[in-house]
C-alpha cells in the first residue's frame, strides 16, 4: 500500500508542520540549554549528554557520533523506517491531506488514515453509552460506589466521564454494531468486544464494571479501565493493547495534568485511577497514574516533555508491595536516574495508605499531602532509608548487609562528585547507627568511609558509566575529557575571533591552563604569533601563521590537524560557541576541583584525629567547600 509516489506539496507541508522537539521528546529526555535542548544520544551509548536539538532551526545534532538532521531523518533512523513510511505516519499525526502522483494511491492512503478517526469515534460513542448506563437504574450500585465510597462529586464524575458497563454479554456489541452500524471488525480493533471462545459471534469485553475512560495527552479517548463491582477478578481490567492504545506508553490523567505539570515543573505519579482522581478533586492537578504496569522509560520520556526540571515524584503505596513497585521503577529507569537525566523523588504516605485513603483520613489531609510533596526525598536518599530502616547495625550480619547494599548503590552513580557526597553521607549514617551512643563517632566514620572507598575501587564496576577506569590508548577517561575540552576551546578561539577575549578571561579567572602536551604547545604558538601581529591583522592571518609555524614540528602538527581542517561535526560547534565555552570551562574546573578533593581526602586518611585535629578540620572544611563548588558547577556542564 505504501509503494506510492508522494506529491512534493505533501512533503513540504509535513516538514512545515512537524515539531522536532515533540518528535524527539518521545525518545530522548531533553533539558533546556540556552536556546537549544540537550539529552543523551539515542544512536550511541554515552553518559555525558551531547545530543542537541535546535527548535528554531528544526535540526538535531550529536557531537558524539555525528548523527544529525531533521524530524523525518530522526524517525527514519530511530525506527528503521523508510522515508515514505515516516512521511505517511507524520501526515496522520499532523492531519496533513495526502497528495500522490497517482489518484488511486491517494484514495488508499486516505482510507488508511480515516480508519484511525473511526476508531476514535467508536470509543467516544462507547463512552457516552457507559455514561448513560451509569445514570439509569442498572447503574445504581456503580453510582452509589462513586458517591459513597469514593466521595466523588457529580462534577468530577462528569469531568472524568465515568460510566457503567451493563451486565449483559453483548449489550454494547448490539448497540455499536446493530444500532449504530459500525463495522464489527473496527469495533473489535477498539478492544470493546472480542470473539466468543466457543461458537460464532462476539461478546462485550467489559461487563458489570465501573468504567473509567483513558484519554491520550490531547484528550482523545483511546481505551478504558474497569473496576469490578461484584468481587470478580481481576479487580481492575484494562483494555487490551490496540492500534490506539499501549498501557506501557500511556498515563491516566495526563490530558488533565499536563498544564499544571508545566506550571509547577513537577509531576506526581500514583498507582491507581482513583488516587489520581482524588488528587485532582483536591486541587493537586499535576497527578497521573500508571495503568497496572511499572513506570517505564517511555512514560518518563513522555512526562519529561512537560517538566523542564524533569522532576517526577513517585507516590506508590508504602506497604511491601508498594515499596517493591517503587524499587522496580528505579530499576526500570536507572540509566536515567543514575545519570541525573531525571530528578526522581519518592513520596511515602505514613501508615501504608494510598493517596485516595490518605485524603479521606482527616480534614487537613490535603495540607499534609502538600507537605509530603515538598519534603519528598530524592530516590537515592529513599533507597538509603530502605537499606538502613528495620536493621540493627550493631549486629554484624545486619551491618554487613547494609554495607554491601549501599556499596552497590554507590557503584552505579556515574558523577564522581555526587558519588563522593553520598559516600561521605552513607559513612556518617552507618557510623551514627552503629554507635553505642547518640551522635557521630568520628573515628568510626573515618574507618567506614575508607572501607567504602576502598571497596568501590577494588570490587565494583559501574555499568552505567562509560568512563572506564582502565587506560585506553594510553589515556585515562579523565584525560580524554580534558583533551576534548581543550580541543573545543582552541577550536573556538582560532575560528571565532569575537570569543577570544572571553576564553582568555575565563582561563585567567579560573586559573586554568592547557595540560595536554600538543594543545599546550599550540597555545604557546598562538601567543607567540599574537605578540608579532598588529591589531588590524585579520582572523585568517592568525590561523595561517600558526599553521605555518607548527609545520616545523611534524610530531605535534599531526595531532592538531583537526583544529585547522574542520569536519562537518566541528563546524556545527561554531554556531553556538558561547554555550560550548561555558561547558568546557566548567568541565576543566570540575576536574581540577575533583583532584583537589581527592587530595583533601588523602590527607585526612593519613592524619591522626587526636594529634592532628586542627589539620583534619582544615582538610574536612576544604573538602566540604569543594563539594559545594562542584554541586554549583554540575548544571553548567549539562546545560
Amino acid at each position: 500500500m505504501r509503494n506510492i509516489s508522494l506529491h512534493p506539496d505533501t512533503i513540504a507541508e509535513i516538514k512545515d508542520k512537524v515539531e522536532l522537539v515533540d518528535v524527539v521528546s518521545e525518545y530522548v529526555v531533553l533539558q533546556k540549554k540556552g536556546h537549544d535542548l540537550l539529552g543523551l544520544c539515542p544512536f550511541h551509548d554515552e553518559k555525558t549528554p551531547s545530543f542537541s536539538v535546535n527548535p528554531s532551526k528544526q535540526l538535531y545534532y550529536c557531537f558524539g557520533c555525528g548523527a544529525g538532521g531533521g524530524a523525518i531523518k530522526f524517525l527514519m533512523e530511530i525506527n528503521k523506517q523508510s522515508f515514505k513510511d515516516v512521511v505517511l505516519d507524520l501526515a496522520s499525526r499532523y492531519q496533513v491531506p495526502i497528495k500522490t502522483l497517482a489518484e488511486e494511491d491517494q484514495q488508499k492512503i486516505q482510507k488508511q488514515i480515516s480508519t484511525g478517526e473511526q476508531l476514535y469515534e467508536i470509543l467516544a460513542v462507547a463512552t457516552s453509552f457507559y455514561q448513560h448506563s451509569l445514570a439509569k437504574e442498572e447503574g445504581t450500585n456503580a453510582l452509589k460506589y462513586l458517591k459513597d465510597q469514593r466521595n466523588l462529586s457529580p462534577d468530577n464524575i462528569e469531568k472524568f466521564k465515568l460510566g457503567y458497563a451493563p451486565d449483559g454479554w453483548d449489550t454494547l456489541y448490539h448497540y455499536l454494531v446493530e444500532v449504530k452500524h459500525y463495522p464489527v471488525t473496527l469495533v473489535e480493533q477498539t478492544g470493546l468486544i472480542r470473539k466468543r471462545t466457543k461458537g460464532e459471534g462476539y461478546i462485550d469485553y467489559f461487563r458489570n464494571r465501573l468504567m473509567i475512560p483513558i484519554q491520550d495527552a490531547n484528550g482523545k479517548i483511546i481505551a478504558f479501565g474497569a473496576r469490578s463491582l461484584d468481587g470478580n477478578e481481576p479487580k481492575y481490567l484494562n483494555s487490551p493493547d490496540t492500534p490506539l492504545f499501549s498501557k506501557s506508553q500511556t498515563l491516566y490523567g495526563l490530558n488533565f495534568a499536563k498544564k499544571t505539570i508545566a506550571q509547577e515543573d513537577k509531576v506526581i505519579v500514583v498507582e491507581g485511577y482513583f488516587d489520581a482522581i482524588a488528587l485532582h478533586e483536591n486541587g493537586v492537578s499535576n497527578a497521573v497514574a500508571v495503568l497496572g504496569t511499572a513506570l517505564t522509560q517511555k512514560h518518563i520520556k513522555l512526562l519529561s516533555r512537560y517538566s523542564e526540571s524533569k522532576t517526577i515524584i513517585v507516590n506508590f503505596d508504602a506497604d511491601i508491595a508498594g515499596v517493591k513497585a517503587t524499587e522496580r521503577v528505579i530499576k526500570e529507569v536507572e540509566s536515567l536516574v543514575y545519570s541525573g537525566q531525571i530528578n526522581l523523588k519518592v513520596l511515602t504516605i505514613p501508615n501504608g495508605k494510598d493517596a485516595d485513603e490518605f485524603l479521606k483520613s482527616s480534614p487537613d489531609s490535603i495540607t499534609k499531602y502538600r507537605e509530603l510533596i515538598k519534603n519528598s526525598p530524592l530516590w537515592l536518599d529513599w533507597e538509603i532509608e530502605q537499606i538502613i530502616n528495620n536493621r540493627n547495625l550493631q549486629n554484624s550480619s545486619d551491618y554487613n548487609l547494609a554495607f554491601q547494599s549501599i556499596l552497590k548503590l554507590l557503584t552505579k552513580i556515574s558523577n564522581e562528585s555526587t558519588k563522593d557526597f553520598y559516600l561521605t553521607r552513607c559513612a556518617e549514617t552507618l557510623s551514627t547507627k552503629r554507635s553505642q551512643y547518640s551522635g557521630l563517632n568520628s573515628q568510626e566514620f573515618k574507618s567506614i568511609r575508607q572501607n567504602l572507598q576502598f571497596s568501590l575501587k577494588k570490587n565494583y564496576h559501574n555499568p552505567y558509566n562509560n568512563k572506564k577506569s582502565s587506560k585506553v590508548d594510553g589515556k585515562s577517561s579523565q584525560n580524554k575529557e580534558v583533551e576534548k575540552a581543550e580541543f573545543l576551546l582552541l577550536l573556538i578561539y582560532l575560528h571565532c575571533p569575537d570569543y577570544r577575549e572571553i576564553i582568555v578571561n575565563e582561563l585567567d579567572d579560573k586559573d586554568l591552563v592547557f595540560s595536554i602536551k600538543y594543545y599546550r604547545f599550540l597555545w604557546q604558538e598562538i601567543n607567540l604569533v599574537l605578540e608579532n601581529l598588529t591589531e588590524n591583522n585579520t582572523h585568517n592571518n592568525l590561523l595561517i601563521t600558526v599553521q605555518e609555524n607548527i609545520v616545523n614540528h611534524p610530531d605535534l602538527a599531526e595531532k592538531l590537524t583537526n583544529i585547522f581542517h574542520l569536519s562537518e561535526n566541528d563546524e556545527q560547534i561554531l554556531f553556538q560557541p558561547a554555550d560550548y565555552i561555558q561547558r568546557q570551562i566548567a568541565l576543566l574546573q570540575t576536574i581540577k576541583l575533583e583532584k583537589y578533593n581527592q587530595y583533601c581526602q588523602q590527607q585526612m586518611s593519613q592524619l591522626n584525629q587526636e594529634k592532628d585535629f586542627i589539620k583534619m578540620t582544615y582538610y574536612y572544611e576544604e573538602f566540604k567547600a569543594t563539594e559545594a563548588k562542584l554541586y554549583e558547577l554540575n548544571p553548567q556542564r549539562i546545560q
